[in-house]
This record gives structure tokens, C-alpha cells and sequence, in this order.
């Protein structure tokens, strides 16, 4: 178990280079030799206003225990003067009783330099750890040289302005190992779903859907339709406009819905079938954060052929 951080030590400059950010990183290193490093990853958060910055520097700071290693927040200015804003800072956490250090690098890039991102962090990843870039609040564009460089990226699809953002994100999905943090957050509603199939009675219901709908906000319901079109194999599914997620599925004389109802933090699922039995579940949705979230998405770095073709299915409702 995770516990929080607290700093061993920091360094800043408003005119740094990034020889200086090096040349902080290492003698920092040297400043606690108790605490032991653990390092699984370098994870870079790209950002584009100061609010995104704020928020990715929250949530990565709370990362040191679960997932120490080396984050690299960086706020791209393009339209600014040149120059280069730097804070480094080594981290203190704990993890199963032992302490475990990460180190937290903040750039402000200004100018030319942040349409070139790859080769500024390159001097500062780890060696032999996979690199993971997560666009806070935005997504790579095809010819995005840092996103080429990334093992993994990370995303969050209920940022996108509208569905047609999807079409941007199948391509990384092609080459890269693309985590979405909307899909991470949906597990819970498809779990239930599918579980709802389970057993002798309701499995052959599964090959009988003939009617789908599906409640959320934009990325939400469509990650969801998506993925019922691609498991069910549907020519379409309903999508309708709400604050919560929710799924209802009409097969033959059955209805398998799943749902979270206002001001409650569950998720309830039911199966009926005219006169046959029902099956209810509840499950209580953990505390949602973009923390938690990130440190989801960070706990498994293999690709998800199931979220790839959701996506894909997913492109259909934004045409």
C-alpha cells in the first residue's frame, strides 16, 4: 500500500537550460541515500495551459508510492518568447513499509523548443524503463514527434471536443500501446454487463440482442456503444445524452440493463426475463479521481485489443 509523498529536496530556475535540470537531477540523487529507488516507469504529462499544468502536477505528485520512477510535466508555450522554466524536485514515498523515492520535473517550454519535445526529455528518460506520455488534455496529432518516441500513451477520450476525435486516436492505437482513461473508468459498467451473462439461463440471451442503447456524456456513451457493437457484433446502438453512464440491452424476452443512478456512487445491473427469474448485482464504484485513474492505467502497460476495436466501432456514431 501507497502511502503519500513528501519532498527530499528541490531546485528551480525561471532561466534554466536543460543541462541544469540534469546537473539538478543528479545532485539531488545525492542528497538521501536512505531512501531506496524503485523506478517502473518515466511518464511525461504534456500540457497547454496553466489550469492543464496545476492538474497534472496534482496528480502525478501522488504517484511516488505506487508508481515511483520519473515524471516529467511539461507546459508547451509554443507562441511565447523562447525560453525555459525548470523545477526539480525528489520525492519521498513508501510502499509495503519501505521507503521509495521518485524524482518530479516540471518544464515550462517556450517558443520553438516545445514543437520538438522528443529530443528535449530524451537526455532526462530512464534507461530500460518504458517511457509513457500522457496528453492531459488533448490528443497527439498524427505527426506528433514525442507521441513516435512513447512506448505508451495515455489519454482521455472525455476531453476530446467532440466523437470525431476518435478517427485521431486509431492510428496511435495502431502503433503505440494507447491507455484511455475514460475506458479505464468505465471497467465497472462492462464487467457487469458481461457478467450478467453468466451461467445457463442468461447465456444464450447473448446471441439475441436485437435492440441497444446507451446513456453517458460524449466519450462516454460512445466508447460504450462502441464496445457493445464490436463484443455483440450490432449494425447500431442507441446513444442518448446523460450525466451518468448506463447500458440497456433487449434480447428476445430479456432485458439486461446497467446502470449508476443519481447521487449514488454504484453501479447496479439486472437481468429480467418474462416470466423467468432475475439476477440483480451492486457494485460500489471506487473514488474516481484522475489520480486514481492515472494510477490504473499505469498498473497495466500491455495493449487492449478489446478497447482498439471498441474505438474503431466507436469512429461510426461520429459520422
Amino acid at each position: 500500500m501507497a502511502d503519500a509523498v513528501a519532498p527530499l529536496g528541490e531546485w528551480e530556475d525561471v532561466d534554466a537550460s536543460m543541462s541544469d535540470v540534469s546537473e539538478a537531477l543528479h545532485r539531488l540523487r545525492g542528497s538521501d541515500r536512505t531512501a531506496t529507488r524503485t523506478s517502473v516507469v518515466t511518464l511525461v504529462a504534456v500540457t497547454r495551459t496553466a489550469d492543464e499544468l496545476d492538474r497534472a502536477c496534482a496528480t502525478t505528485e501522488t504517484l511516488g508510492g505506487r508508481h515511483p520512477g520519473r515524471t516529467i510535466v511539461i507546459l508547451a508555450q509554443e507562441d511565447e518568447k523562447p525560453g525555459l522554466e525548470a523545477r526539480v524536485r525528489l520525492l519521498e514515498g513508501s510502499s509495503d513499509g519501505a521507503r521509495v523515492w521518485s524524482e518530479d520535473v516540471t518544464l515550462t517550454v517556450k517558443g520553438p523548443a516545445a514543437r520538438h519535445l522528443d529530443s528535449l526529455i530524451e537526455p532526462l528518460t530512464l534507461p530500460d524503463l518504458p517511457l509513457a506520455v500522457w496528453y492531459v488534455a488533448t490528443c497527439p496529432t498524427p505527426d506528433d514527434a514525442l507521441c513516435a518516441t512513447a512506448e505508451v500513451v495515455v489519454v482521455d477520450s472525455k476531453e476530446l471536443v467532440d466523437e470525431t476525435g476518435f478517427a485521431d486516436l486509431v492510428p496511435v492505437s495502431h502503433r503505440r500501446t494507447l491507455i484511455d482513461l475514460t475506458w479505464v473508468r468505465l471497467t465497472p459498467w462492462r464487467l457487469l454487463l458481461a457478467g450478467l451473462f453468466d451461467g445457463r439461463v442468461y447465456r444464450p440471451y447473448v446471441t439475441q440482442v436485437d435492440w441497444a442503447g446507451v446513456k453517458g456524456k460524449p466519450g462516454v456513451r460512445d466508447l460504450l456503444g462502441g464496445w457493445l457493437v464490436s463484443r455483440l457484433e450490432l449494425r447500431d446502438v442507441h446513444l442518448e445524452d446523460d450525466r451518468h453512464a448506463s447500458m440497456r440491452l433487449v434480447a428476445g424476452d430479456g432485458e439486461f440493463t446497467v446502470e449508476r443512478r443519481e447521487e449514488e456512487r454504484l453501479v447496479r445491473a439486472s437481468a429480467r426475463i418474462k416470466g423467468g427469474p432475475g439476477h440483480e448485482e451492486v457494485l460500489a464504484l471506487p473514488d474516481m479521481t484522475l489520480a486514481w485513474s492515472l494510477a490504473e492505467a499505469l498498473s497495466d502497460l500491455e495493449g487492449d485489443h478489446v478497447y482498439e476495436e471498441a474505438l474503431e466501432a466507436a469512429i461510426s456514431f461520429a459520422r
